[in-house]
């Protein structure tokens, strides 16, 4: 008959992780951009035209709010590299992003709806459409507008994720 140390020795080895002592793997590159602020307060009409509204790709994504503190500083929208650095990309200076205009984005008027919450969320601003690469086949449509002015301005719309092959 076994003693209790020998018991209590199996049921330490049997719940041993069976990773340790091996390498743990990088990042698998998912990396996931900044949308929301702490605290924010989404528009209504964000948040209803973003309720059920998906961005058809080869894989059909959920649009995702977005409200983000921007200092435009009589600016309006930001440039490639000010948007990288607003979403917390790891490598603004570099990062491959395109600026469209929502007509040439969606030139069957099939988001509209997202379109329209986004400049009435922004009364009327101008709206572009940034398209980030997440590297390989995934991109992120961000469909934005600006909410106020200088230091107190907000970059608000949506966002969805496309899977472009």
């Amino acid at each position: 008959m076994a003693s209790d140390e020998d018991y209590m020795a199996f049921l330490d080895k049997a719940n041993k992780d069976p990773n340790e002592g091996y390498a743990k793997p990088q990042a698998s590159g998912k990396q996931e951009f900044k949308a929301t602020d702490e605290g924010a307060q989404i528009p209504a009409a964000i948040q209803q035209a973003t309720k059920d509204a998906f961005y058809i790709s080869d894989a059909d994504e959920p649009f995702v709010p977005v409200y983000l503190a921007w200092d435009e500083g009589g600016n309006g929208l930001p440039d490639e590299e000010q948007f990288a650095s607003l979403i917390q990309h790891p490598d603004p200076s570099n990062a491959d992003i395109d600026i469209q205009d929502p007509a040439d984005w969606d030139p069957q008027g099939q988001y509209e709806s997202i379109v329209d919450a986004v400049r009435k969320a922004g009364k009327g601003n101008d709206v572009r459409v940034y398209r980030v690469s997440k590297g390989g086949v995934k991109v992120e449509y961000w469909v934005v507008t600006t909410e106020g002015k200088g230091a107190n301005a907000k970059l608000v719309g949506a966002k969805a994720l496309a899977v472009e092959s």
